[in-house]
């Protein structure tokens, strides 16, 4: 199996992919509670901003923490090619049984 057939997607990686990315990091991000603070939630890397702050008189600006563009990018290759390793190996070990009857 190359490269590609490795990555083309089908039904059941979109599907797994769909639940582990959108699943998981749903509560993830939900089930985190930060008080005065801001940073950023996500499964591997976090890329959602929750929280929030005081800001205290006489003291400066908090700083800015904003939805990472970067790390959603990462997250989203992370959870695929998980998806796809998953049904690689479910494939071999299905073919490997085939062989054996």
């Amino acid at each position: 199996m190359g490269w590609k057939e490795f990555l083309k997607p089908d039904w059941r990686k979109i599907l797994l992919f769909i639940i582990t990315m959108g699943g998981l990091n749903y509560f993830w991000i939900t089930g985190t509670l930060v008080c005065d603070a801001r940073i950023l939630v996500g499964l591997p890397l976090g890329f959602y901003p929750i929280g929030s702050f005081m800001i205290w008189p006489g003291s400066s600006t908090p700083s800015n923490v904003e939805f990472s563009w970067i790390n959603f990018a990462i997250d989203i290759l992370f959870w695929y090619i998980l998806a796809c390793t998953i049904f690689y190996a479910y494939d071999a070990i299905k073919n490997k049984r085939k062989t054996k009857i």
